[in-house]
């Protein structure tokens, strides 16, 4: 076995355990009641919230990715890698994105890499903003708000500028090289370009922000809903600032099977801020890890359902070996 591939499944192993573990915390006993008990109409709330988030990151890969992906197979594409992302370990479910765009007629690995990179950082700068509005609502201060953004403004265009910078340096220094290094360099050179073609217009640029603000807001929304199906009336703020918590801990390379565990952990210790034990925040975790993994099933088959029947002559099966053919690639490489 290479050292990178025993190195993933060290990771994997203590992710288990960390999953395990705070699951344990959590007292299983109780993360099923609270998932039991959520209320059918909030249920509906959260089905409907989960349908908008997937529409609006379908929105998002077409915008990026231009007259190539319809939104119809853009929402498809996020539906089916939504559900891969909750159920594969390793973090294979995120490299998913790139054989379901393929399946959805854009061709080329290096594309849909070079997508799935900016979507990333789309999500992060986002996230940010969202951190920075979290802070604001719970210290009830505009200023916090206003300094917050200002620096995010000036700080994504100097990050960007030094990034470039780099990139150039090493484009120059790689450029013959053969192997992984040219590789990167490769797909590093195309996440540049699809950026600088986003760039270009100002409609892509601003609507792919405005897009990943709302998928933020929309998984903000679906946990609120969540919670109180469940009889839990925590303030949005502290919500919001469990969410981002949530996002910053399954960011972590620690993972077995979807973001269990990671998850919870950075939810946890982001309430643990706005005064909410650690017992009750790890169950409320899981349990709207769980009815949300539940939720994403039908939109997640019926996203690959379509991507299937939008190829004619190729069926669900023969779509699924596909996407596992190409992750069991990308892992042994």
């Amino acid at each position: 076995m290479r050292p990178p591939a025993r190195a993933s499944w060290w990771l994997a192993a203590l992710g288990a355990t960390l999953a395990v573990g705070l699951f344990l915390v959590a007292e299983p006993a109780t993360v099923l009641e609270l998932a039991a008990r959520t209320r059918p109409g909030y249920l509906l709330v959260a089905f409907l919230g989960t349908l908008v988030l997937v529409v609006i990151r379908g929105a998002r890969l077409s915008l990026l990715a231009g007259r190539a992906l319809p939104t119809t197979r853009g929402a498809a594409v996020a539906a089916a890698a939504q559900l891969a992302s909750g159920v594969l370990p390793l973090r294979l479910g995120e490299l998913a994105l790139v054989p379901l765009l393929q399946a959805a007629g854009l061709p080329g690995a290096i594309r849909g890499l070079s997508l799935l990179v900016l979507v990333r950082v789309l999500d992060l700068g986002t996230l940010l903003v969202w951190a920075v509005v979290a802070a604001a609502v719970i210290g009830r201060s505009l200023a916090v708000a206003v300094m917050g953004l200002v620096i995010l403004l000036l700080g994504f265009p100097l990050g960007a500028a030094i990034a470039l910078r780099w990139l150039r340096r090493v484009a120059r220094t790689w450029r013959r090289r053969q192997g992984w290094r040219r590789r990167l360099v490769l797909q590093l050179l195309r996440v540049r370009s699809e950026l600088t073609l986003a760039a270009r217009s100002p409609v892509r640029a601003w609507g792919s922000v405005v897009l990943s603000l709302s998928v933020w807001g929309a998984i903000w929304g679906v946990t609120l809903a969540l919670l109180r199906g469940m009889g839990l009336s925590w303030p949005p703020g502290p919500v919001l600032l469990g969410v981002v918590g949530a996002a910053v801990g399954a960011s972590l390379p620690v993972n077995s099977v979807g973001n269990f565990g990671t998850q919870e952990a950075g939810w946890a210790a982001a309430l643990a801020g706005a005064g909410v034990g650690a017992q009750q925040a790890l169950a409320a975790g899981f349990a709207c890890h769980l009815v949300a993994l539940v939720l994403s099933v039908p939109l997640g088959l019926g996203g690959a359902a379509y991507l299937a029947g939008a190829q004619p002559g190729r069926s669900a099966r023969e779509l699924l070996a596909s996407v596992r053919n190409f992750l069991s690639s990308g892992r042994a490489a």
